[in-house]
């Protein structure tokens, strides 16, 4: 059963541009060379430019939970100097996903 977390990162006014930087470096390291790490989706909201929400994919409960004791807390301490408050997260349990990029 494939999990997710979806995470809402809350930036402090001019620091989102700064923080994204920070965590997409980490999610291409850090969560890609986590147990049970099966993707991600960065999305940078068009109605608050100081947000930015992040889904990643996980292949079980262990991997979901392993993730938020390492990565997830590597990443909200690297990014807390530009965050406005700490980012809130949500869980789910993925019924489906489809994803594909058409060739440009």
């Amino acid at each position: 059963m494939v999990l997710a977390r979806m995470s809402f990162w809350y930036f402090k006014a001019g620091k989102r541009e700064e923080g994204f930087a920070e965590l997409d470096k980490i999610l291409n390291t850090l969560a890609q060379d986590s147990k049970g790490f099966r993707g991600y989706m960065s999305l940078l909201s068009h109605e608050n430019s100081n947000l930015v929400t992040i889904l990643t994919l996980w292949q079980d409960e262990e991997a979901l939970k392993m993730s938020e004791l390492d990565v997830f807390a590597r990443a909200t301490q690297k990014v807390q100097e530009q965050l406005e408050k700490p980012p809130r997260i949500d869980n789910y349990r993925v019924y489906s996903t489809e994803l594909f990029q058409r060739p440009q």
